[in-house]
């Protein structure tokens, strides 16, 4: 059967002709979030915000353009205690978040309160990066925003929209030309006050050559390579041993004491992961656990 939208899970890029010192891209995903985030079973609420902030890192990785990791982060005190979203250079997407039953709004800053929104570039190569932002906006994308402002010497402005079947966002980025000044601030506020009519049904929906078209007709946007981002999880066997040795010997030892067997979930993905008596002396050992099999 012929796919009726290709654009479903993807990240794409545009140029328009009239203004080439801009950078365009959208996303829009659709079979990713549900893989990534139907087995968490979240309340509606909580999984609209962990499709947006997926959105969002996906956008921000394919920006950079990097060899590693891209994470979005939220820690607070509101009902929605943290989210996380984590999207790798090679496409591969997972998000997750934690929460409590007090979870009836869908307003904002009513879901996460008082906190901040942690951006973090995790390169295979070289020097992890983390900037910080309070989460004193009306949105993530109006956060991810704020980043920007204060941490970036480039214009850029982002639309996240979410469903909770399908995902979409827009970016827009202010570059500068060869000689390091910006473009042409007419054509800049053009493009952005094109792209403030997009509505979040239509991120949802149309993210993608479509919506790029229907903004930007004018300007006579063209499609660049798609970037397709798929679910799936960094999980090991090795990692989760790694963070019960990281409790340290004397925690460990008390903790098998306590029960015969410890079990660790990944709440990115469901995977269960089980340790019992025999495994003690490798959890203790200066070596981590080599097998990555699954229980």
């Amino acid at each position: 059967m012929t796919d009726l939208n290709p654009d479903r899970d993807v990240v794409r890029r545009y140029q328009c002709e009239q203004t080439r010192d801009a950078r365009i891209i959208t996303v829009r995903l659709e079979s990713a979030s549900d893989a990534m985030l139907t087995h968490q079973q979240m309340p509606e609420p909580v999984k609209r915000l962990c499709q947006e902030l997926a959105s969002a890192t996906c956008i921000l990785t394919n920006m950079l353009k990097f060899d590693g990791e891209m994470i979005l982060q939220t820690k607070s005190n509101g009902p929605v205690r943290m989210l996380v979203a984590e999207c790798s250079s090679d496409g591969r997407i997972r998000a997750t978040a934690q929460w409590d039953e007090t979870v009836t709004d869908s307003d904002f800053r009513s879901l996460t309160g008082e906190g901040y929104l942690a951006v973090t570039v995790d390169p295979t190569h070289g020097e992890r990066y983390q900037g910080i932002v309070p989460l004193e906006a009306e949105s993530i994308a109006d956060c991810v925003n704020t980043y920007f402002q204060n941490s970036e010497q480039l214009d850029t402005r982002l639309w996240l929209g979410s469903n909770g079947v399908a995902t979409g966002g827009l970016l827009l980025q202010r570059l500068p030309d060869e000689g390091g000044h910006g473009q042409d601030a007419e054509a800049w506020h053009t493009l952005v006050a094109l792209a403030e009519t997009v509505s979040a049904a239509e991120l949802c929906q149309d993210a993608g050559p479509l919506l790029a078209y229907r903004l930007f007709h004018e300007l006579i946007p063209r499609g660049l390579e798609p970037w397709p981002v798929h679910f799936g999880c960094s999980c090991s066997r090795d990692r989760s041993a790694r963070a019960i040795r990281a409790l340290g010997k004397d925690e460990v030892t008390q903790l098998f004491e306590e029960q015969h067997q410890v079990k660790l979930d990944c709440h990115f993905c469901g995977q269960v992961y089980l340790y019992d008596q025999a495994d003690l002396e490798w959890l203790l050992s200066d070596q981590p656990p080599g097998s990555d099999t699954l229980q």
